[in-house]
């Protein structure tokens, strides 16, 4: 079984109408291939669990041989019919959900161990080099500033207008909001989860603890309880809209139980809901980069060794990397806090220093790489 997963409209659906035609190129009959998708109405009676799980048998029982369900969590008992069924029915099953805590609880009880994840996230600065058909001759530099206005979302990186991205992003800011974490997550009073939900994206990259933003928003007039921000914390996170990255000790220690950092999905989303200013461009280089690393399927975690805080502690099979982020470092200043966070790792710990700059570093046993080209996949870890 497979399951395809992210924060709405980054591509789910259409990952799965790929696959469908990867079949069909591959043999498949079309009419063996049995697609639910439950944003179309049509497909409304079936959200019954014994429903549609008649529905599917009958329609193995008729010759189908795969079944896709695009927003299976809009199922009743999801979980316990698709095992059901993958466990009864002779079945390729493929899903995609919106919602990152479906396989906690219930459905983890059900199919733990028994699917492959896939997540999917909005374009990456590679995709969009490629979606907009940017020439190979225009610097990675310029294409980050544009894709960092617009977001990673198709329908707004095609806008005709900057005014039309910022409606486009906003309009799914509220999709999200309103389908994924008010109606699941019964928020009654939206004024507070919107300056919650600024706060946190308006900080990404810095520790935040729900007491922390109780305490602000506190300061300034909003009263708001540390079990409430928690439990919007919680409902970002399983709507992907935010990710939690959370810490570890490179010294032998492994998790720390403290304070994680968060980061935004998408520049685009994010703006929308907090407002095109100044932001921090450091911070918004060092969430982009997280963003890629997931992509690229590492482990990402916030590194504490005895130098200090490293940006990120990188895992994926074998390779361990521990990575370090600046816009710039030519300041030596600023390249000597960057490189002491590495000081205390075992010996031949893989350090990588991801800086915009241009010029050689004196890095030492650091690797240094061009931020910009990792994002663009121009080079590689």
């Amino acid at each position: 079984m497979r399951l395809i997963t992210g924060v709405r409209r980054s591509g789910k659906s259409t990952l799965l109408q790929l696959y469908r035609k990867h079949l069909v190129d591959r043999g498949v009959d079309p009419a063996a291939i049995l697609t639910i998708n439950f944003e179309d109405l049509a497909f409304d009676p079936l959200r019954d669990a014994h429903v549609f799980h008649e529905h599917v048998r009958d329609a193995v029982t008729g010759g189908v041989t795969h079944l896709h369900v695009d927003e299976v969590q809009e199922l009743d008992q999801w979980a316990r019919v698709i095992n059901s069924l993958r466990a009864s029915q002779d079945l390729e099953i493929c899903v995609t959900g919106s919602n990152a805590s479906m396989f906690a609880g219930e459905g983890l009880t059900y199919l733990a161990g028994r699917y492959v994840s896939i997540e999917v996230f909005p374009l990456s600065l590679e995709e969009y080099r490629h979606f907009t058909a940017t020439p190979e001759t225009e610097h990675v530099e310029t294409s980050y500033q544009q894709w960092m206005v617009t977001g990673g979302f198709a329908r707004s990186v095609l806008a005709p207008s900057p005014e039309l991205t910022r409606q486009l992003n906003r309009d799914l800011f509220d999709s999200i909001f309103t389908r994924d974490i008010a109606l699941r997550g019964d928020v009654r009073d939206t004024a507070v989860f919107l300056k919650v939900a600024s706060f946190v994206l308006d900080n990404a990259g810095s520790p935040l603890s729900a007491n922390k933003i109780a305490n602000t928003l506190k300061s300034t007039g909003t009263p708001v309880s540390t079990d409430t921000v928690d439990r919007y914390l919680k409902l970002m996170a399983d709507a992907h809209l935010i990710y939690p990255c959370h810490r570890y000790d490179t010294r032998g220690r492994g998790w720390l139980k403290s304070t994680p950092k968060y980061y935004w999905v998408d520049a685009g989303l994010r703006d929308a809901l907090t407002g095109r200013r100044n932001s921090n461009t450091g911070h918004d280089l060092e969430n982009q980069v997280y963003l890629e690393l997931l992509r690229q399927r590492y482990e990402v975690f916030t590194g504490v060794g005895s130098g200090g805080e490293i940006d990120f502690f990188a895992r994926r099979d074998d390779t361990e990397l521990f990575i370090q982020v600046a816009l710039t470092a030519l300041d030596e200043r600023v390249l000597e806090r960057e490189l002491s966070s590495f000081r205390g790792l075992p010996p031949g710990a893989r350090c990588v220093l991801l800086t915009g700059d241009r010029l050689p570093l004196a890095t030492g046993h650091v690797e240094q790489i061009n931020a910009f080209d990792f994002l663009a996949r121009r080079a590689a870890l």
